[in-house]
């Protein structure tokens, strides 16, 4: 039995660490490319978007690339486009940390893709299915969207802490 665990788990760990490397190698090629330029550009030059226009975007983005990716992998191909931009956006990086977090969990919940609700699954009854768990998510991801909604409205709620820590 702990042989077998031991495998499972080297090979679970070894999937995960080729799915980091693909994305800092996706990251690190885009960074060479320029994209963060061209990409900053384009939001802010080509297309005329306001700040927080381009905020709802990139949240937008991830809770569409979080029903298909672990947030590790997507934090890495996304941190080396939207960290920049954030911060010539005037944003502060923890804030943005803390609504990265909170869109990651909106995502996990999302059909059709979204991971806590196959960890629901499997965790449920053998009479419940799967559209019960989809139908029965739609009041959280309500109120998770309301609280990311206040962060981004509010934004010392998430800053209060770090600043009192830290003396800001």
């Amino acid at each position: 039995v702990f042989e077998t665990s031991v495998k499972q788990t080297l090979g679970i760990t070894c999937m995960f660490m080729w799915i980091i490397l693909a994305a800092l190698a996706f990251g690190a090629v885009f960074d060479g490319l320029g994209a963060v330029r061209a990409i900053d550009n384009l939001f802010t030059e080509q297309l005329s978007l306001s700040p927080w226009m381009i905020l709802i975007l990139m949240q937008l983005s991830f809770i569409l690339m979080g029903t298909f990716l672990d947030d590790t992998a997507m934090l890495v191909i996304v941190a080396p486009l939207y960290v920049p931009l954030v911060g010539a956006l005037g944003f502060d990086l923890v804030w943005y940390g803390v609504l990265y977090t909170i869109t990651t969990q909106i995502a996990y919940m999302t059909p059709p893709f979204g991971y806590n609700l196959f960890l629901m699954r499997a965790m449920a009854p053998p009479e419940i299915g799967l559209t019960d768990i989809y139908k029965s998510i739609i009041p959280f991801v309500g109120v998770m969207i309301l609280a990311l909604t206040l962060v981004m409205v509010f934004p010392q709620i998430a800053l209060w802490l770090p600043n009192y820590v830290y003396g800001k």
